[in-house]
């Protein structure tokens, strides 16, 4: 078996059972990242689209999110209402997430990448902070609300 063969087995068994949790409605908030793409010739001009991709694991249920407490927020220098999401699953025979997704690389000089996390509260839009793929079986997100 080469490693990219076990890699992949230990991806998707990950993706299989990080899907349970939202499986039995633990996981209230779900999480999409939006590319907003305008008309005009700066941010914010013109007319806007928005293409949403969501965040998933195994038959679309949504990936853990944490609100980070205050100890966390000083620590990182994060403002107050910063989550972290994850861990979410990178690409895999199953499924997964394509790191180009969550870094938006299609995204042009003037288009505006947020992440969009609705739950409880409501919906809010937060920006990326850090995207941590340092981890073979995982990415983590750090975001920060667009506004406190």
């Amino acid at each position: 078996m080469t490693a990219a063969t076990s890699r992949d087995r230990f991806r998707s068994i990950a993706y299989r059972h990080r899907s349970l949790p939202g499986a039995y409605g633990l996981r209230p908030y779900t999480v999409s990242v939006v590319l907003r793409v305008f008309g005009g010739t700066h941010t914010g001009e013109g007319s806007e689209t928005e293409m949403v991709t969501e965040v998933v694991e195994l038959d679309g249920y949504p990936p853990r999110v944490r609100v980070l407490d205050d100890e966390q927020l000083a620590l990182g220098g994060l403002a107050k209402g910063s989550v972290e999401v994850g861990p979410i699953t990178p690409d895999c025979s199953l499924g997964g997430m394509s790191i180009d997704t969550l870094r938006q690389i299609a995204a042009e000089s003037g288009d505006m990448v947020v992440f969009r996390l609705t739950g409880p509260s409501g919906t809010r839009d937060f920006r990326l902070v850090d995207l941590r793929d340092d981890r073979a079986l995982h990415y983590t997100l750090r975001l920060r609300p667009l506004t406190e």
